[in-house]
């Protein structure tokens, strides 16, 4: 596969995940397989030191530089403009690791920031239901993140997470939630390795976010969103 076609890989559109949100929050057959990541790093280590001991499946090796973020990949290297930093508990609504080689962000998630799932739980309290008249407004407030995960050990969290949230789903159990830090990304450059040449030009926009920190919560009551396993 040519770089160009790696880094441009397309993921399902919002749009589509959108209409299908319904039927998803319904339960069904668990969706993707399951994910080795490999070790992590140990529980005490610092989540900004971005030296690794070795690439994890599925886990890019990244940089922090000051106010940027350098992601490498097999054959390309991206630089991201850090946002500000905040820390964000969101409600999934879907969500997949990302394996492919050369391509931006380790994992994606559809969710609902707990502000929009507390306002939306006073007008409708089963709103993430598929048979809420709520799940209209619901999906006009979901969101999608491309995840850039610090270090390996981040992106461990998140796969841990991403598959509770499928076995939860499937079971019509609860609804996983994420606490994350971390902050916004812009993405600044993208350069093949090889010929030196930018591409950034042809990535379609993604919404990227860096995570420096991951914890799974749990979402069976909105009224009480936020509680921990």
């Amino acid at each position: 596969m040519s770089v160009l076609v790696a880094v441009f890989h397309s993921r399902a559109s919002v749009v589509l995940i959108l209409c299908a949100l319904l039927g998803a929050a319904c339960g069904g057959p668990s969706d993707g397989a399951s994910v080795s990541v490999g070790g992590g790093h140990d529980a005490g280590d610092d989540p900004d030191d971005m030296a690794m001991d070795g690439p994890n499946p599925g886990c890019d090796m990244v940089e922090l530089d000051g106010d940027f973020v350098v992601e490498h990949e097999k054959n390309f290297t991206a630089r991201y403009r850090i946002g500000e930093r905040s820390t964000k508990t969101i409600m999934l609504f879907g969500g997949e690791p990302v394996e492919d080689d050369d391509v931006l962000s380790n994992a994606y998630i559809l969710g609902l920031d707990k502000e929009d799932a507390l306002m939306l739980a006073e007008l409708f309290p089963d709103f993430y239901l598929c048979s809420s008249p709520g799940g209209d407004a619901a999906a006009d407030h979901i969101f999608p993140y491309d995840l850039v995960p610090a270090n390996c050990e981040v992106y461990e969290k998140l796969v841990n997470a991403l598959t509770r949230f499928r076995i939860n789903r499937a079971a019509g159990g609860d609804r996983t939630s994420l606490r994350i830090e971390g902050a916004p990304l812009e993405l600044v450059s993208v350069i093949d390795d090889a010929s030196g040449v930018d591409v950034t030009d042809q990535v379609t926009e993604q919404h990227f976010h860096l995570v420096t920190e991951v914890e799974q919560l749990t979402g069976e009551s909105v009224l009480e969103f936020g509680t921990t396993d």
